[in-house]
């Protein structure tokens, strides 16, 4: 029997443990989640709605109210709780009913958003509809679970998550001061290539416009750099630089205030630089040490890691990001469900006898994804095997960005191997089927 909800079905509150001529009655639970509180909706294996909606906070006291309705109901073995994998709202709570022994689904968004739409035919949401269209999920059984990883890799998947962030952060101020470059000193490029290193962020401090080289000469610019190790900046290169800022195009408007803009943006890059630097090893030190893990399990993960280093073109930057994304690697029974996962495989559009292959999916383990796709151009350079991989399918015409998903797709592979038989890498297996 197929449940099929409606906003006009009527809501019952029963108080009975219904076990009838050795039927014991189900009872599926929605629960919608949000930062402050949480709505909770119960529906009984005959359609009836139990409890239309329960608004409890998301705290212990709101916790115990909600288990106090479910223990007026029935007892915990007759309940299924399904609720949406929200941000990290959802996470406390759903820890909180794992320890009390209830059968808890966490459910991917997508999957219910789409459900709502196909049973209301229309765009209609609130919190109430959407705890009744989870309950209504789960009861059909038309759900696929989402992954709740391990405390050691929620640690490392809080590190990468973080460290992505700072890196969006980094990339948007050097953005906003190339584009005040592009105005204040355009030709500076000709000379610095890359002002965000040690070198160019040392020049735009002392000299962030053209109009500040005014009253510079060679040998001021030269002390710029006098306690920077290893810069390979010349009395050439000042002089071609003081030439450039007397000749630019840059007429001085807003000097003084650009040049506090550049120094201020200088400031963060340099903070976040240091950040990073600290986090990178903080996540070397997660590694290494593997915590919160018996001995056992401590060793094989250290040993799983060590072999996944044998992979030429994969560092530990990739192996991070596969862990933090993905979880236990070990869960995918086969490698078509890691690539699924991941997101690396083409669209199909079918009309007819037509059948087209589209661009590439943009579903997946995104961060994981773009991590395998970087680590396949290293494979590329320095593994013989994917570099063979990818030159044979240019050769038979496909294009090289689809040559490169193709090595990364197994790469993919190879890495799931790795993992579930931890041994090295083995060049000779590669091609194996």
């Amino acid at each position: 029997m197929v449940f099929v909800p409606t906003l006009y079905s009527y809501e019952a509150v029963s108080k009975i443990k219904q076990t009838t001529k050795g039927y014991t009655m189900e009872y599926f639970v929605g629960i919608d989640i949000a930062k402050s509180f949480h709505i909770a909706c119960v529906v009984d294996s005959n359609d009836k709605i139990i409890k239309r909606s329960l608004k409890f906070h998301n705290s212990k006291q709101g916790f115990k109210e909600l288990l106090l309705l479910l223990d007026s109901i029935s007892n915990k073995s007759c309940f299924t709780i399904g609720m949406e994998a929200t941000n990290l709202f959802f996470e406390n709570l759903y820890l909180y009913l794992k320890e009390k022994g209830f059968k808890v689904l966490l459910l991917n968004p997508y999957q219910t958003n789409k459900f709502r739409e196909l049973d209301s035919m229309k765009k209609v949401k609130n919190d109430n509809i959407d705890a009744l269209m989870i309950a209504a999920l789960i009861k059909s059984g038309r759900y696929s679970k989402a992954y709740v990883s391990q405390d050691m890799y929620q640690s490392i998947k809080a590190l990468y998550r973080h460290k992505h962030s700072l890196l969006e952060e980094l990339k948007k101020h050097k953005r906003q001061i190339q584009t005040l470059l592009s105005v204040v000193f355009p030709e500076m490029e000709q000379v610095i290539k890359d002002p965000f290193n040690v070198t160019g962020l040392a020049l735009l401090e002392k000299y962030p416009t053209a109009k500040h080289y005014e009253y510079a000469n060679v040998d001021r610019v030269l002390k710029t750099f006098r306690g920077i190790k290893g810069n390979n900046f010349n009395r050439e290169k000042a002089i071609k630089l003081l030439e450039l800022a007397k000749a630019s195009i840059y007429q001085g408007n807003g000097k003084d205030e650009r040049a506090y803009v550049i120094k201020s943006h200088i400031r963060v890059i340099k903070l976040l630089q240091a950040e990073l630097e600290e986090l990178e090893n903080e996540m070397l030190k997660l590694f290494n040490q593997v915590p919160k893990l018996n001995r056992d399990e401590e060793q094989e993960v250290i040993d799983i890691i060590d072999n996944l280093r044998t992979i030429p073109g994969v560092s530990d930057k990739t192996i991070f990001a596969l862990m933090s994304e993905c979880g236990e690697l070990s869960r995918f029974k086969r490698a078509s469900s890691f690539i699924g996962y991941l997101g690396l495989y083409p669209t199909l559009e079918q009309s007819g006898n037509k059948l087209i292959n589209g661009p590439l999916a943009k579903r997946g383990a995104k961060l994981a994804k773009k991590a395998l796709y970087q680590a396949a151009i290293a494979a590329i350079r320095h593994n013989k095997e994917l570099n063979k991989l990818y030159r044979d399918k240019v050769s038979q015409g496909r294009a090289k960005k689809e040559a490169v998903i193709i090595v990364a797709r197994k790469l993919a592979q190879i890495i799931l191997a790795i993992y579930k038989n931890n041994v090295a890498y083995n060049p000779q297996r590669v091609f194996q089927q």
